[in-house]
């Protein structure tokens, strides 16, 4: 079966690597884990190997039969876009907390991660193969250019890391990226936000321009003078880039913004 390039689909080939992502979720007999993207069943096969509920999502028109087939009640299958389904209705269904272990077509990154930043409270671990650049934002450090908003949200859910790469040679077809794994587990101690809205509105306009400094990025959320008070209150020295602020600072910023 040839991969289809309209799903970004890239077979993982190594069974070696699917053995060591499985291994990643710390499975145990009974748990109830979530997989997107089963292709042909490598990481599946990996995933039963410890005795696991499983359920799949499958987009790929051409596999229910061979998947259903193959795997009958030991999996259940979802045919149709993960991004589309009932969230809500199948994480009480398949009753959370839940891991997910998958390795993703990577067309589909953003809107995933948005939905699993939703749902965060949901999940007891994430494992999941991305494009090695994405893996990168997402356990970036301030100051560096791979650090962004997609990273500092998940971050006040998550502890991420990195935990493998993934040569192109595992894959068939080889895909024109280097890939890595990523793991991502609850924090134990998350932060509170106070502000939500506020957080969000801070932290997009400060990354807008990436190379223009705070002061300049948000003048166009607060105006000028907002924005010169929102400095003098939060000690914070604006002629600074937003990639240079970790958390606690946008918290804090979020926090003076609502109050002025």
């Amino acid at each position: 079966m040839q991969a289809l390039k309209a799903l970004g689909q890239n077979f993982l080939i190594d069974t070696s690597i699917a053995a060591g992502i499985a291994a990643l979720g710390n499975l145990q007999p009974g748990d109830r884990v979530w997989e997107i993207g089963p292709g042909k069943g490598i990481l599946t096969d990996a995933i039963l190997e410890y005795d696991v509920w499983l359920r799949a999502f499958e987009l790929d028109r051409r596999l229910p039969e061979y998947l259903s087939e193959r795997y009958k009640d030991r999996v259940h299958f979802s045919f149709g876009d993960v991004l589309q389904s009932d969230w809500p209705a199948l994480i009480e269904q398949d009753k959370a907390p839940l891991k997910l272990i998958a390795n993703i077509p990577y067309q589909i990154t953003s809107p995933l991660l948005y939905l699993l930043e939703k749902h965060q409270a949901s999940f007891s671990v994430i494992v999941l193969m991305l494009q090695k650049e994405v893996a990168e934002r997402l356990s970036a450090k301030p100051g560096t250019k791979s650090y962004a908003p997609l990273t500092i949200r998940l971050k006040l859910y998550f502890d991420i890391y990195t935990a493998l790469q993934v040569n192109r040679e595992s894959f068939s077809p080889s895909p024109n990226v280097d890939s890595a794994v990523i793991v991502m587990k609850p924090r134990s101690n998350p932060p509170i936000l106070k502000q939500a809205n506020a957080f969000h509105q801070i932290l997009t306009a400060a990354f807008a321009h990436r190379r223009k400094t705070l002061a300049n990025n948000l003048q166009a959320l607060l105006g000028k003078e907002k924005t010169k008070e929102l400095e003098r209150v939060s000690g914070l020295d604006f002629k600074r880039r937003g990639e240079t602020l970790e958390e606690a600072d946008y918290i804090l910023l979020s926090e003076l913004m609502a109050a002025l």
